[in-house]
């Protein structure tokens, strides 16, 4: 049994990481997906080379939008790819513990937590809590030309990156 992630893939630079799944999105755009290391060895250990921050949209998904293998990819999901302390503390697990060494803030066009904000559809309850980290975005990208809901997404993970950093 082969095991999930070579040794070459364990300790993988961030430029060489972000290729991975740079090609396998490729790969995924032209319908070539492939998943070499899918198996019972996967419950063994985990080696991801990434953190993925990705939204907790069921259509959403890392590993096939990545073209990605189970165990490769460290995904964290929360509505709006939000950074609050619980993201920020898996992050922290995933680099301390895994020896992960690329984070990724992975949006998408049509957020619905992204256009709630946008759309300052309040509601009641913790969704608010959401929108907290949302609409920093929202206000910065009122002046912009183009499409706002567009603008505020590439703005909130441009926000989420520096959050983490």
């Amino acid at each position: 049994m082969t095991p999930p992630c070579s040794p070459s893939t364990l300790y993988i630079n961030p430029t060489l990481a972000l290729d991975r799944p740079k090609a396998g999105n490729e790969r995924y755009v032209q319908e070539h997906v492939e998943h070499p290391h899918e198996g019972a060895a996967l419950s063994r250990t985990q080696h991801p080379f990434a953190v993925v921050l990705g939204c907790a949209d069921s259509r959403v998904i890392s590993e096939l939008i990545f073209n990605q293998d189970v165990g490769d990819l460290f995904v964290i999901r929360v509505a709006g790819n939000i950074a609050d302390d619980a993201v920020l503390a898996s992050t922290e697990y995933a680099i301390e513990h895994l020896e992960t060494r690329l984070i990724v803030v992975s949006g998408y066009e049509n957020c619905g937590a992204v256009s709630a904000t946008a759309n300052y559809e309040n509601s009641e309850g913790r969704i608010n809590s959401l929108m907290h980290y949302i609409k920093p975005a929202v206000a910065s990208v009122l002046t912009h030309a183009g499409d706002r809901l567009t603008n505020t997404i590439k703005i909130h993970v441009k926000k989420t990156v520096d959050r983490i950093e």
